[in-house]
């Protein structure tokens, strides 16, 4: 299962936004996600495979080496995203289960 990790700052607003947007993106391509909404010093906490969030923040983050991640220019924008999303070939997995929110 592929598991994504939406972060910002405090853990709440910004990455709420971008994570109904990635929900509803998911969904639409049927793609199988873990997806776990974080603050930015919570990140490393979770065995991730894609970090999203706002440029700034996740510039700023202290990731693993290797950690694949997006940073958005737009944190609203749904089509920026998915374009984000396509440029770095997140969907070309597999389509597989509805996507799990927890």
């Amino acid at each position: 299962m592929n598991t994504i990790v939406v972060v910002c700052s405090s853990g709440l607003g910004t990455s709420l936004m971008i994570r109904m947007n990635l929900v509803s993106l998911l969904q639409e391509y049927g793609i199988a996600a873990h997806i776990e909404q974080c603050d930015s010093s919570s990140v490393n906490m979770y065995d991730a495979e894609l970090v999203i969030g706002a440029r700034q923040v996740v510039e700023a983050l202290p990731l693993r080496p290797g950690l694949r991640t997006i940073a958005l220019d737009s944190i609203t924008d749904k089509e920026h995203l998915r374009q984000r999303l396509a440029s770095s070939g997140w969907f070309d997995r597999r389509a597989g289960e509805d996507v799990i929110e927890e």
